[in-house]
């Protein structure tokens, strides 16, 4: 099953890049150095500031949030004002100098409140808010962002009919019908476009096209942190395989057939994959996707948050 928290050491209940990073809850004496990490992991690599876009900004804004700086804005991969503000608060807090720049330092800081590596010398970790859950965090996200894409397609609160499924889907493959156009509602990976639209096609590899949706996604791995405690295994019990996406089955029905496309990630089929909705997360609710990638945590930490999109169809 999927771990309870997504994107999280389930002991930090958190959802966030740290997590999809993998990981070491202890090290060994003496800890590694800032620039040892730094060549592990991807997030310690990038230097953001205002006016940076992308998912590594995405990832920076829902790591803040979850550590209890709410100021940081909502989860739509554009440093601004808001962001620059959350993000000298946390090096403030955390005794940097309020540069508003990720530096690798700043990164390690911000991966050990989630446990992921020791923080940088002469640094504490961060300790997470009490009320900082993966849940309760990933409400407020899509609240905020879907409240800041007003400019989408118009969503509907319309329920999704389950799509029975007449024989096995995974794993995850090109749709032989083609791949579907770019939806002109859904300009980059950074938009932060949420909600139910109405699709530019009607059908995907022979399957009707039922409903389609702008997400938030994320990915997770095969690993003992991803899923916690439960082991790589889905929402049924069954083995963890490529094609399987965690969805809010509210929204997305559990043994859906879906399409996925949009993301940017050199792992991942170019252009998207057929795939099913088998799996849950604490953290994913509302407009929010999951992607498992069966791979290390560097191909898993990659990802980050992007932008994508998924079509639920039918026989």
């Amino acid at each position: 099953m999927h771990r309870p928290s997504s994107k999280a050491l389930a002991l930090a209940g958190a959802v966030t890049l740290c997590s999809i990073l993998g990981g070491a809850s202890s090290f060994a004496a003496p800890a590694p150095s800032t620039a040892t990490l730094e060549t592990t992991h991807p997030a310690m690599q990038q230097v953001l500031e205002e006016g940076s876009t992308g998912h590594w900004v995405m990832t920076l804004q829902a790591d803040l949030a979850l550590l209890g700086y709410p100021q940081v804005g909502p989860m739509d991969g554009i440093f601004g004002p808001k962001t620059l503000a959350g993000l000298d608060a946390f090096e403030t807090a955390t005794g940097f100098a309020a540069t508003g720049v990720t530096s690798p330092a700043v990164w390690q800081e911000i991966l050990s409140g989630f446990g992921l590596v020791p923080p940088p010398p002469g640094f504490s970790a961060p300790a997470l808010p009490a009320s900082g859950n993966a849940d309760g965090a990933a409400s407020s996200t899509s609240s905020s962002t879907s409240s800041t894409s007003s400019n989408s397609a118009s969503t509907s609160s319309t329920t999704v009919p389950t799509a029975s499924v007449s024989g096995p889907v995974l794993p995850a493959a090109f749709p032989q019908g083609g791949t579907p156009i770019s939806e002109p509602s859904l300009p980059g990976p950074s938009s932060g476009i949420q909600g139910q639209f109405t699709p530019t096609v009607t059908t995907i590899d022979g399957r009707p096209v039922l409903a389609a949706y702008h997400m938030v996604a994320s990915s997770y791995g095969p690993s003992l942190a991803d899923n916690y405690p439960y082991g790589p295994v889905d929402a049924f019990g069954q083995p963890l395989e490529d094609g399987m996406i965690a969805v809010d089955p509210s929204v997305i029905p559990l043994h859906s057939v879906v399409y996925v496309t949009g993301y940017h990630d050199n792992y991942l089929p170019t252009g998207g994959f057929l795939g099913q909705a088998m799996d849950t997360g604490g953290a994913i609710q509302g407009d929010r996707l999951d992607i498992f990638i069966n791979a290390n945590p560097t191909v898993i930490s990659d990802f980050g948050y992007q932008q994508a999109t998924v079509y639920v169809l039918g026989n």
